[in-house]
């Protein structure tokens, strides 16, 4: 009997990423990773002041979009990363069948930005307001509100880790650990690559 995913995945997830390679596709982690960028989407827009420059509506479906947009474009791209990476630590998988393993691994993220679609629905307009930097608080939101999200965020986000290092591990033929190596690598140099940019940046204009 095949798995739902989007349940499996939170008490099976090598099992669930085992079943989508075998059973999903590439539209299947497109459409995954389109949703999961929403909540990013919204998380961008939070405590941004963009309700002064256009109306709440606007910014709200720009956020969906562009969210969607990037959330789609990150998982191209990453599927590449791991993929490039994962055969630096001796790994001996394909950019196909990474990017269909990423599937399950923003179904956390789906998670996260369901949580931040309430807090948006609930909250509207408040939820974009900036907070007055005169007042060094860090949202217009209730403090209590803020601190679940983020609490939230943090535990569905390490889960998120968890998964795409056993997905790694599947798709590459090694363990997870090697998986994680690999998720610490694609960061650094993802780290080393921004920060080059910011000196050049930096310097050109001084």
């Amino acid at each position: 009997m095949t798995r739902n995913p989007f349940l499996s995945v939170w008490t099976q997830p090598k099992e669930t990423v085992r079943e989508v390679l075998g059973n999903k596709g590439f539209g299947f982690t497109v459409a995954v990773a389109g949703a999961a960028g929403i909540g990013t989407g919204l998380v961008n827009v939070q405590d941004s002041g963009f309700e002064q420059s256009l109306p709440v509506a606007v910014v709200f479906l720009l956020a969906v979009l562009l969210g969607a947009a990037a959330g789609i474009a990150g998982a191209f791209i990453a599927g590449g990363l791991y993929t490039m990476v994962g055969k630096w630590f001796g790994g001996s998988g394909n950019y196909r069948r990474m990017f269909i393993a990423m599937a399950p691994c923003y179904i956390p993220q789906i998670a996260i930005g369901l949580v931040y679609i309430v807090v948006a629905l609930i909250y509207g307009e408040q939820f974009l307001q900036a907070p007055d930097p005169d007042t060094f608080e860090m949202t217009t939101l209730p403090m209590s509100t803020y601190m679940i999200t983020l609490l939230l965020s943090a535990v569905f986000g390490i889960w998120g880790v968890v998964i795409t290092a056993k997905a790694i591990g599947i798709v590459h033929g090694f363990s997870s650990w090697k998986g994680l190596g690999v998720i610490l690598s694609v960061a650094a140099v993802i780290f080393v690559i921004v920060l080059i940019i910011g000196l050049i940046v930096l310097f050109s204009i001084l």
